[in-house]
């Protein structure tokens, strides 16, 4: 009864016209609710090109009302009259080939518009609607009469031209380092968005698997949130009670590590001071004692409450995490179609190219580095349970997080483990070497397999300027810098290619202002003198 009126919803009025389409008209309401999330409907004026021949698909187009007439390059006949109901650029979907024709609207008219990479998610997700609509671009395909023979003419220089070029590559790092500036004054908001793309990330699965079911995308959204808050305030719940009786113990426990990673330090200065005779007047030895006596009387008597106090101010930034990503999954899809909506006809379907390889680069870096996190987790943690180290899992689970620091991290995480190794069983210098190996061995894995596999060249970022941009992150915002600025890299890489390409292509711009002039023209007819 309660899944019934889950599923239950009231068809949308402008559903009436996406029926009017044959291949839409024998869609349930959930399906064509789930379809319309993918469509973008855009208005073209008598007259205004669509695409033009030559031009790289897409995206496929149904005409919801007036009529388009698709023409040869040099021809004034067309080919084609489509009209209310039909579609056209089929071929995007089917094969990764140009147009093969010019696409111009014969009167004003509206047309939905599904782009490639939303068609290839429904293959995934109802795979029902696919075929329907595949089948029905198969037989098309089949079909048509047009001349494949005649040459396609290159109206879309840009896209021959090499990029990125050398004025874009300045503007693209120039981006990212003001971005890594902004983001290290704006850490308290930027902390949250970045968890909720990794939430968002990981639950979008699962949302896809209930709107499948039947939910729709709001109840989806709902369920999802309400889930994890459930879960969230039960592991608070279960937690808070054993966190207090333990407090103490583990206040005597992280003194007790402390007090084993300053005697493993101490032992490997004493050695280095037997080694090297000069070291012996340097004085380490006494002045890490005086720095660690120094640490430990501080620590304890106002670094920890300033380290509660701390995780207390930023409490409030990180419970926006959760809503945000909320939000993402209710209104993911409005949230594209408004960025659609905003840039004009002529630069319609790069723009959701652009959309949709900014979203699939984010996808990439974050849920391959939640893979990698996993997998550094298990083979640390099975390394150190087989050399005796306690809490193999934890120390394993947080090396693997601290790797998310480059450089820094991975050095971080070893150094951890060391202290614990060094306080279970001191003056055991195989077992420090042992997980020094360990922690080596995760490293080149990591580098040389796992990133590759997972990565793989999607992100297309060159180690020399990977290292270069490192160092410049490090510089600008330290340890923020040396976690965001490969992500943002990557997402300002795409977006400056992109822009490129569309400002650049002079085809793109000319269809632009031949768009304003015929609009400009149809607003003023009424005006005129008889």
């Amino acid at each position: 009864m309660i899944l019934r009126f889950l599923k239950s919803m009231h068809e949308p009025a402008h559903f009436a016209d996406l029926r009017k389409v044959p291949i839409f008209s024998g869609l349930s309401s959930h399906q064509l609710d789930t379809l319309d999330d993918l469509l973008h409907n855009r208005s073209y004026v008598k007259d205004e090109v669509i695409f033009d021949q030559g031009e790289e698909g897409q995206a496929v187009y149904f005409v919801l009302s007036g009529a388009v007439n698709i023409l040869k390059q040099g021809k004034t006949r067309a080919l084609a009259t489509l009209e209310e109901g039909q579609f056209f650029g089929e071929r995007a979907l089917l094969q990764d080939l140009p147009r093969l024709a010019q696409a111009r609207a014969k009167e004003d008219c509206v047309v939905a518009v599904l782009f490639r990479d939303d068609f290839l998610s429904l293959l995934g997700t109802h795979p029902e609607i696919a075929e329907k609509i595949s089948l029905h671009c198969s037989l098309r395909e089949a079909n048509q009469k047009l001349d494949t023979e005649e040459d396609t003419p290159p109206f879309m220089l840009a896209q021959n031209a090499e990029v990125p070029g050398p004025v874009t590559w300045i503007g693209i790092i120039s981006i990212t380092c003001l971005m890594i500036f902004l983001f290290k004054k704006l850490l308290w908001l930027i902390v949250p968005f970045i968890l909720a793309m990794i939430l968002y990330y990981l639950v979008s699965p699962f949302a896809k698997r209930l709107v499948l079911s039947g939910l729709n995308r709001s109840m989806a959204a709902i369920v999802i949130s309400s889930a994890f808050l459930f879960g969230f305030g039960l592991i608070i719940i279960l937690f808070y009670p054993y966190a207090i009786s333990h407090l103490e113990a583990w206040q005597n426990q992280f003194y007790t590590y402390l007090s084993g990673g300053f005697a493993l330090i101490q032992s490997i200065l004493i050695a280095l001071q037997h080694q090297f005779s000069f070291l012996r007047n340097a004085g380490l030895e006494q002045d890490f004692y005086m720095r660690y006596s120094e640490f430990s009387t501080q620590f304890s008597q106002g670094k920890l409450s300033s380290l509660v106090g701390s995780f207390a101010t930023w409490l409030p930034s990180l419970l926006l995490a959760p809503i945000i990503t909320f939000f993402l999954l209710k209104d993911g899809a409005e949230l594209r179609k408004m960025l659609g909506n905003a840039v004009p006809n002529a630069f319609f379907e790069k723009t959701l190219y652009l959309i949709h390889a900014l979203d699939k680069t984010a996808r990439i870096y974050f849920t391959g580095m939640l893979k990698i996190t996993l997998i550094d987790t298990f083979i640390i943690g099975i390394g150190l349970a087989m050399l005796g180290v306690s809490t193999p899992l934890v120390l394993g689970f947080l090396a693997a997080i601290l790797a998310w620091i480059p450089y820094l991290g991975p050095l971080l995480g070893c150094a951890i483990a060391m202290i614990v190794a060094s306080t279970d069983a001191p003056n055991n210098l195989s077992l420090i070497y042992s997980i020094l190996g360990l922690f080596a061995l995760v490293r080149i894995l990591d580098d040389f397999v796992f990133l590759p596999l997972i990565l793989g060249k999607s992100l297309r970022i060159h180690p020399l300027l990977t290292l270069l941009m490192f160092m410049v992150g490090e510089a600008i915002a330290g340890v923020t810098g040396l976690m965001l600025v490969i992500p943002l890299l990557a997402i300002v890489m795409v977006l400056g290619e992109t822009m490129e390409l569309i400002l650049t292509d002079i085809r793109l711009i000319a269809r632009h202002q031949h768009a304003i002039k015929q609009r400009w023209q149809m607003a003023n007819q009424d005006l005129e003198q008889p």
